[in-house]
């Protein structure tokens, strides 16, 4: 794996004043729509679920303080190709990342509500890890291999039962939009599941708010849903040629500083 690239200072925009207050308000933002959102939302959900069986009653409050919070940051989004995709069929949606905008943007703008795949850490976080239990997140230790695998198995029974899942094969996010080497993990998953992967291509969003930086800078943000990949055929002893027809979709679209 090729080492991950630094921006040298004098490649970085000067900026004054306000994107610098722009960035902190964005946590101010995030911090209010979990206090009124959140707060009350999480119980209600862990009961609404219990007593109705309901698994997406957070999604509608999520999705407004996603969209809230890209908002804040000055991202203007634009969304794309979700006539590529079937509404009533699951798929392992898989996107590259260059922000902490990604996640936010895919859920407000991917209509639909999936599972996700999340670090391990953000379960342990109070009040954090109960709402994202309740999207269907499915927490993956990558430093363990019997519990990453255990988490493969999991998600595939979560994407069998109907759930599409969304995951981020570079496992960490880029600082120039240069793309990283896929995990295998989610597409373990794709072929354990034996439902098709979906490109969905991020572009822009670290001119927005970019990895090691303390400043949000208004622009356009993009995200395109590709067309499905069949796993068909595939097994884990040919994931790498899965990958490789998956990476080479994002090669020509994904744009780099």
């Amino acid at each position: 794996m090729q080492p991950e690239a630094k921006l040298a200072p004098a490649s970085l925009p000067r900026v004054g004043l306000i994107p610098k207050l722009r960035y902190y308000w964005t946590f101010i933002v995030a911090a209010l729509c979990f206090l009124i959102l959140g707060i009350p939302t999480i119980p209600l959900g862990f009961l609404v679920r219990w007593l109705f069986g309901n698994r997406d009653f957070i999604y509608p409050p999520g999705k407004f303080g996603a969209r809230c919070y890209l908002r804040a940051s000055g991202a203007k989004v634009h969304a794309s190709g979700h006539e590529r995709i079937d509404a009533h069929k699951p798929y392992v949606f898989v996107a590259n990342h260059q922000s902490n905008l990604d996640p936010p943007l895919i859920i407000a703008y991917i209509q639909r509500n999936p599972g996700w795949i999340a670090k391990q850490e953000l379960f342990r976080i109070p009040m954090l890890g109960p709402g994202i239990q309740l999207v269907n997140a499915i927490p993956i230790d990558r430093r363990n291999r019997t519990s990453a695998i255990a988490s493969t198995k999991r998600a595939a029974e979560v994407i069998r039962s109907g759930r599409s899942v969304v995951a981020f094969p570079e496992g960490t996010r880029t600082v120039d939009g240069h793309l990283k080497e896929f995990k295998k993990g989610v597409f373990y998953m794709a072929i354990e599941a034996g439902v098709p992967v979906v490109p969905v291509v991020v572009n822009d969003t670290r001119l927005v708010m970019r990895k090691g930086t303390k400043y949000c800078l208004p622009n356009d943000v993009f995200m395109e849903i590709l067309s499905p990949i069949s796993t068909e055929g595939y097994t884990t002893e040919t994931v790498d040629e899965l990958i490789a027809k998956v990476f080479v979709e994002f090669v020509p679209r994904v744009r780099t500083d």
